[in-house]
């Protein structure tokens, strides 16, 4: 098996963070351990966390507004994204594409399809930070739960774990939005013979 800097990203990071918050708020139940255990660990609970943070992404889109895909297909942007080719992209994905009455699911597929092929590295690399910011705001959720849970008396755990959940919601959207427009820059390139 290859590791990647996504499965750093993605996985380790958001895991440390988790194991360590769980660490400081219940230190007396959670036996010391050394680095590699520790890592092992912080892995397997960042692999679960991504994998929450994946499921729970329509809840994320809803939460910002809706997907961004259909903004940008429709010629719109979300906020600090922008995109100005939707009705060109959707043209030419439609034309790539054997179905007559493609969703924007569909035509987006097709897109990361194109996109991919092309294994251009940027588009690689905005799906990493994408995946990252992802697993970051379901990372804040758990932990701000784990925070309130411990501290319920205390107004500023509540505050601070809104607050980071926010920030972590709004990067999340950006993330998000950085990505889409990366495929359908790529895709369109290709498409275009560029």
């Amino acid at each position: 098996m290859k590791f990647k800097y996504y499965d750093l990203m993605a996985h380790l990071v958001p895991g440390l963070v988790i194991y360590f918050v769980i660490d400081l708020e219940f230190r007396e139940q959670i036996p010391d351990i050394s680095a590699l255990p520790l890592l092992a660990i912080a892995f397997i609970i960042g692999y679960f966390n991504n994998t929450l943070s994946s499921w729970l992404e329509t809840f994320y889109h809803f939460l910002t507004g809706g997907n961004p895909v259909a903004k940008f297909f429709n010629g719109k942007g979300i906020w600090k994204v922008s995109y100005y080719n939707g009705s060109k992209i959707v043209s030419l994905l439609k034309s790539n594409i054997e179905e007559k009455n493609p969703t924007e699911k569909m035509l987006f597929i097709e897109a990361m399809r194109i996109a991919n092929s092309k294994a251009d590295q940027r588009v690689i690399d905005f799906n990493a930070s994408y995946a990252f910011s992802r697993a970051i705001l379901t990372n804040m959720l758990f932990v701000g739960i784990i925070l309130i849970y411990s501290n319920y008396d205390n107004i500023w755990y509540y505050v601070t774990s809104i607050l980071l959940f926010v920030i972590a919601l709004l990067r999340f959207r950006q993330r998000d939005g950085f990505y889409i427009r990366e495929v359908l820059n790529v895709c369109q390139n290709v498409l275009e013979g560029g």
